[in-house]
């Protein structure tokens, strides 16, 4: 009998958190839960809730702040099951995920496995746009996958198309290979980069859904885009794995330079650019039906693209990320 931990790490969410928790109900008896409070306590209604749900609950409870990576070791340290399934606090799972989930979780040749993340039911007009920017190839590349269903069978995945927040591995491929530490973005990256060289196999089902609330304003999202290419760039020097496509970002605000001296040039390629995005987001507002959207979906391509790409700069010309 296939057996599994659910690993939440948690910070000043609990109202999301109480939905994630709330759409928990696997058709198996015996599961564990465990929660990391990472650098904020849970309220008794939150516990009440995560009580009620399985009686194998573990509850570590951070007094400061840690790293993604450290805060999810230390739950790992925890897990007593076959498999560990992480899923973020602002998440929740679609009906029907454990009938997709539960034969896969018995194929033998599957050691990591994973599907996309989709908009949230009642988010606000930004992080609706924000959600659809997302799933743009134009935007996110190769990684768009993580944010939309691609196909419908089970197909193999790499980094690229698995996401921390919808991701389970066997837990005996986690002896060895734990996240790392001293990343605020991106760890996921490192650890399934290692898993791969380790020869864990990777696989992606399109129907394995959960909802994912999004940022709600340029502001909060300003730090996370950055770090995500910050990061995507250490990642690619710890691990000697270099993709070129995740230059292009950088690239792009490069380009920004020929305002300086070659006015006409840049000029050229920004009316390229800008006609590539209005095509694209009104092609993305008219499939999800949110035409009203379709400026802040634009805007949005622009603004993803440039930060992320900074963060990748800052990090090759030496900058250190911050807490």
């Amino acid at each position: 009998m296939i057996s599994f931990s659910v690993l939440i790490i948690t910070h000043g969410r609990e109202d999301l958190l109480l939905k994630c928790l709330d759409s928990l109900r696997p058709p198996v008896s015996e599961w564990q839960l465990i929660l990391v409070a990472n650098g904020m306590a849970l309220s008794q209604t939150t516990m009440e809730k995560a009580k009620s749900l399985t009686q194998d609950l573990e509850i570590i409870d951070l007094s400061q702040k840690e790293t993604p990576g450290k805060a999810r070791n230390l739950g790992l340290k925890l897990v007593r099951h076959d498999w560990v399934f992480l899923i973020d606090d602002d998440a929740y799972l679609y009906p029907n995920y454990f009938e997709t989930l539960l034969p896969l979780l018995q194929n033998e040749k599957i050691d990591v496995l994973g599907g996309p993340d989709a908009p949230a039911k009642g988010m606000d007009s930004f992080s609706q746009a924000l959600a659809i920017t997302l799933a743009s190839p134009f935007c996110t590349g190769r990684t768009y996958s993580r944010h939309t269903a691609k196909g419908s069978q089970l197909t193999v995945a790499t980094e690229e198309t698995l996401t921390s927040c919808n991701l389970w591995i066997r837990s005996r491929c986690l002896n060895e290979a734990h996240f790392p530490e001293d990343y605020l973005r991106t760890e996921e990256t490192s650890l399934l980069l290692d898993l791969e060289r380790r020869g864990a196999r990777l696989y992606y089902h399109p129907r394995l859904t959960v909802g994912h609330h999004r940022r709600k304003d340029l502001k909060s999202l300003l730090r996370p885009t950055f770090y995500a290419g910050f990061y995507r760039s250490k990642v690619m020097r710890d691990k000697a794995k270099a993709s070129g496509i995740f230059w292009l970002p950088a690239v792009f605000v490069l380009l920004h330079l020929t305002l300086f001296f070659q006015l006409d040039v840049f000029w050229f390629l920004a009316r390229i650019y800008l006609s590539i995005i209005v095509l694209m987001s009104m092609n993305l507002a008219s499939r999800h039906r949110w035409m009203n959207l379709f400026l802040q979906i634009a805007c949005l391509h622009y603004f993803i693209v440039f930060i992320y790409g900074a963060g990748f700069l800052a990090q090759r010309l030496g900058f250190r990320g911050h807490r």
